[in-house]
């Protein structure tokens, strides 16, 4: 794997995840992580282990970006600005990984404020009417690589 996705920013990847990238077990490429319309990576079971209302995770593949970079784009920016609980998070320290299926709103981050070599993972509650949360998912990247079970080969 090239060092370029070993660091995003000022921020490192967890080690697990450049491994589960490494391996091909996580998206490498754009073209790798578009095959999730068409065959999902994680079981519906073990999406419910975090995210009980979901049914369908898009893991992204690198290069991944902050949160910060997609409030800068202008493409994003609004709906970030608008939907997104900036309020609740650093997006300078919250790294994109992936979201819940196609057309989803609810994204899935690294969250690096308490520790900087060593995240949690956060996702974006969507709550129509009520405004969007961010939930802590894992306590770690490994935890939330376990939930997921790719290392196992499981659907």
């Amino acid at each position: 794997m090239s060092d370029d996705f070993s660091v995003v920013g000022s921020l490192p990847l967890p080690k697990r995840l450049t491994s589960l990238i490494e391996s091909g077990l996580w998206p490498r490429t754009h073209a790798e992580a578009q095959r999730q319309n068409l065959h999902s990576l994680v079981s519906v079971d073990r999406i419910h282990l975090f995210a009980p209302e979901e049914d369908g995770i898009y893991l992204a593949g690198p290069p991944f970006c902050t949160i910060a970079d997609r409030v800068a784009d202008q493409r994003q920016g609004t709906f970030w600005s608008k939907w997104g609980a900036l309020g609740e998070i650093s997006p300078d320290l919250a790294i994109d990984i992936g979201y819940f299926g196609l057309g989803s709103d609810t994204c899935i981050v690294l969250d690096y404020r308490q520790d900087r070599t060593n995240p949690s993972v956060m996702r974006l509650k969507w709550q129509n009417p009520r405004p969007n949360t961010w939930v802590r998912c894992a306590e770690t990247f490994d935890e939330f690589a376990d939930m997921l079970g790719l290392d196992k080969h499981e659907k």
